[in-house]
C-alpha cells in the first residue's frame, strides 16, 4: 500500500512538538522575548538622550581619569600598551568585545528559560533591574570610552583593527559610544557567571562561567571601551540589582547547586 504524506498535518505536527519543548508554552516565550526586547529599547532611548552631549562626555571622562590617577588605579594605557606587543592577542580581543557580549547572554538566558525555568523569572528581573539602573545612568552622566579621549593615551582600535565600525553606519546607530560608566560589559559577565554556577554542576561550563569575566575584563581595558572605575561601577549595580530582587522575592532566589564528592569524583 502507497503511504501518502499530508505536508499540513505534518507542519501541525511540528509545530506542536516545537510549542511542547517549552516550559511555559509558545504564549510565554513570546511575552519573555517581547520583554527583554523592551530592555534594548530603553537602551536605545537612552543612546538617543546623550546626542549632542559629546562635550559633556568627555568632560565626565576627565574626571574618572584623574580620579583613577589620584587613586593609583590608572592603569588602562599601561595594560593596553603591553598587549599590543602581541598583535593577534590584540585583535582577538577586538573580536571577542564584539561579538561575544550579545551572543553569551542570549545563550545563558534561553539556556536557563529552557533547562531552569522555575528560576528564570528572578534571573530575568536581575537582568532587568540591572539594565534600568544603567540606563539611568547613561542618560544622566554620559561618559566617553578613553579611546575616545584624546588625552588618555589609549588608542582607539576597535578603529584600528576591528571589522566593526562603532564610527559610523549600522553600529553607530545601535550601540550608545558614551555608555561606559558603569560598564554593563562586566555587570553581564558576571550575571552570566553567578547564574552559572547557581544552576549548574557541570565543571567545564562552571569553569567557563569562571573564566569568562576575566577575558571581558581584559577585552573591554585592552579595547579602551572602559575604566577600571567603569569595572567596579558595574559590579555594583549588579550587586543591587541582586539585592533589591532578593529583598522583594527572597523565596524565588535559586540555591546553589553543591557538588558532592561522588559527582566530583565521576
Amino acid at each position: 500500500m502507497k503511504r501518502t504524506y499530508n505536508l499540513r498535518d505534518s507542519g501541525l505536527q511540528l509545530t506542536r512538538s516545537w510549542r511542547g519543548a517549552l516550559p511555559a508554552g509558545g504564549r510565554d516565550a513570546l511575552r519573555q522575548f517581547l520583554i527583554l526586547l523592551a530592555c534594548y529599547a530603553a537602551y536605545d532611548v537612552a543612546r538617543v538622550a546623550v546626542r549632542g552631549r559629546e562635550a559633556v562626555a568627555q568632560a565626565n571622562a576627565q574626571v574618572i581619569i584623574n580620579a583613577e590617577k589620584a587613586l593609583h588605579l590608572y592603569v588602562e594605557p599601561f595594560i593596553q600598551g603591553k598587549a599590543s606587543h602581541v598583535h593577534a592577542l590584540v585583535v582577538f580581543m577586538d573580536w571577542f568585545y564584539a561579538n561575544v557580549h550579545i551572543s553569551a547572554t542570549i545563550l545563558v538566558l534561553v539556556w536557563i528559560y529552557l533547562y531552569r525555568h522555575e528560576t528564570f523569572g528572578f534571573f530575568r528581573n536581575v537582568f532587568l533591574t540591572m539594565n534600568a539602573l544603567s540606563m539611568v545612568a547613561f542618560a544622566m552622566v554620559p561618559v566617553a570610552p578613553p579611546r575616545l579621549v584624546p588625552t588618555s593615551g589609549v588608542v582607539d582600535t576597535l578603529y584600528l583593527y576591528s571589522t566593526n565600525n562603532y564610527h559610523s553606519g549600522v553600529m553607530s546607530f545601535v550601540t550608545n559610544q558614551y555608555a561606559a560608566l558603569p560598564s554593563l560589559h562586566i555587570g553581564y559577565a558576571l550575571f552570566l557567571s553567578l547564574a552559572v554556577w547557581l544552576l549548574t554542576t557541570n565543571r567545564l561550563a562552571r569553569l567557563l562561567a569562571a573564566v569568562y569575566p576575566v577575558l571581558v575584563f581584559a577585552a573591554i581595558i585592552i579595547t579602551g571601551n572602559h575604566y577600571v572605575l567603569d569595572v567596579a561601577a558595574g559590579v555594583v549595580v549588579l550587586a543591587i540589582a541582586f539585592a533589591v530582587n532578593y529583598g522583594f522575592a527572597p523565596q524565588s532566589v535559586p540555591e546553589a547547586i553543591t557538588v558532592s564528592t561522588r559527582d566530583r569524583d565521576a
